[in-house]
């Protein structure tokens, strides 16, 4: 139906296809990782901190997607996607070859590093290539094929890791090479002519100046733009709240439930993504009529039940229902944390800019919130109050942005005429 509404976009349908074909592939990046946390800490018996590590290496390093951001306007993109697998993917199949945990960790860190490289050219791709009335359909549909290429692969996974601890040594290389195909596929996309005319990378200073000068271009659009700084405000807000979630999960499911590797996968990831899957494009729909931030309004609102459904989890069932309620809220957050940077950016040539910075405001939060939240379990082997914590961390999220809402319709009512109009001409009122 969505390629069918671009019958008058031929170039954007074909990008959409190609897109389409790439996605799967590019989506088995999560389903290989999604287990490291888990396996970390019931096979290779790692600690809480390392155990930590694991889970808010990717996250902290997205403080570093404004800088992937201007190495991203210098390079043409295939040759920055080729640059991208080698940084970010191929790491992880040193995983493979790995005794302990410190091994581990080494290359989870190294591919990190890249996770946030990808911000830019989805952000381009978005903004350029796609109608703005459409976009919100769009990267549902894409979201769907992704969240069903994690979904099985995840529970696959853990099925074979129940059967053999040790088949990360197979899937984790095998993995990298796939995603390699998607990333081949995407490249694709770059050479298109629409995408081609569309795409800016003109730096006026040289690279090493435009580093040294990254956080402070960040800050500058912050201060400037009013509407985006309020939206990362209750974008950080709830985000604090997710951090301390994924943070405590690894030591609930091991430590607390003692689930074996098919349970954690059937209670969390399959059940998440089973859930967006169903979610993704009803909530693609309401985002268009509702756009960004009154869509992440009410996703922060469902929300706020995830850490209550986890501190009453007591075994393999009731994990799973709070799960359910995660990826109901988490359908609205996964459209809106990307089409929200993208659609607030004043132009198409700062989408990459606007969303590098919303990507690398995550970095931040994953500091602020994990280890904190681990500190605070340890300390206490109490796992219910960072949950209370997490909970009205996303209640506040969605209060800040339904003011941002009402603020932006209050100043978008024409204002009112200083000379009152004779009702004889007043027929066509706002």
């Amino acid at each position: 139906m969505i390629l069918k509404r671009l019958i008058a976009f031929p170039e954007s349908r074909r990008i959409l296809t190609i897109h389409l074909l790439a996605t799967p592939f590019l989506a088995t990046q999560w389903s290989i990782t999604a287990m490291v946390p888990v396996l970390l800490r019931d096979y290779f018996r790692a600690s809480e901190w390392q155990t930590t590590i694991s889970t808010s290496a990717i996250p902290v390093m997205s403080l570093l997607s404004i800088f992937w951001n201007e190495l991203y306007r210098r390079m043409q993109p295939h040759r920055y996607l080729l640059m991208l697998w080698v940084v970010a993917i191929a790491p992880l199949a040193g995983v493979a070859r790995c005794h302990h945990p410190e091994t581990v960790l080494i290359f989870v860190v190294i591919s990190a590093v890249g996770f946030g490289a990808m911000t830019p050219l989805t952000a381009d791709i978005l903004r350029n290539c796609y109608p703005p009335a459409a976009r919100g359909k769009i990267f549902s549909v894409l979201q769907v094929l992704a969240q069903s290429t994690v979904m099985v692969g995840t529970y696959c996974i853990g099925l074979w890791l129940n059967i053999d601890h040790e088949a990360f040594r197979l899937y984790l290389p095998a993995g990298v090479v796939i995603i390699g195909i998607g990333m081949s596929l995407l490249s694709r996309i770059t050479h298109q002519q629409l995408f081609r005319e569309r795409h800016k990378f003109h730096p006026t200073e040289p690279l090493r100046a435009s580093l040294g000068k990254a956080w402070h271009n960040m800050a500058a659009v912050l201060a400037r733009d009013r509407s985006f700084r309020r939206y990362e405000i209750g974008f950080f807000t709830y985000g604090l709240g997710w951090m301390i979630c994924a943070a405590l999960l690894p030591f609930l499911v091991v430590d607390h439930l003692r689930l074996d590797y098919e349970q954690v996968a059937r209670s969390t990831q399959t059940a998440l993504q089973l859930t967006l899957l169903l979610m993704m494009m009803p909530t693609g729909y309401l985002m268009d009529r509702l756009g960004p931030i009154r869509t992440s309004c009410w996703a922060f609102s469902v929300l706020i039940f995830y850490p209550i459904g986890l501190m009453a989890a007591g075994d393999v069932h009731s994990l799973t229902g709070a799960t359910v309620c995660f990826g109901i809220g988490m359908s609205g957050e996964h459209l809106t944390w990307t089409i929200g940077p993208v659609t607030l950016a004043r132009d198409s040539s700062q989408a990459p800019h606007y969303l590098a910075i919303h990507a690398t405001l995550v970095g931040v939060r994953a500091i602020l919130g994990q280890f904190p939240a681990v500190a605070l379990y340890r300390l206490t082997g109490e796992i219910r109050l960072p949950l209370v914590l997490a909970a009205f961390l996303f209640a506040t999220g969605a209060l800040l942005m339904r003011r941002l809402e009402h603020d932006r319709r209050a100043s978008e009512k024409p204002a009112a005429s200083a000379i009152p109009i004779p009702p004889a001409h007043n027929t066509g009122g706002p």
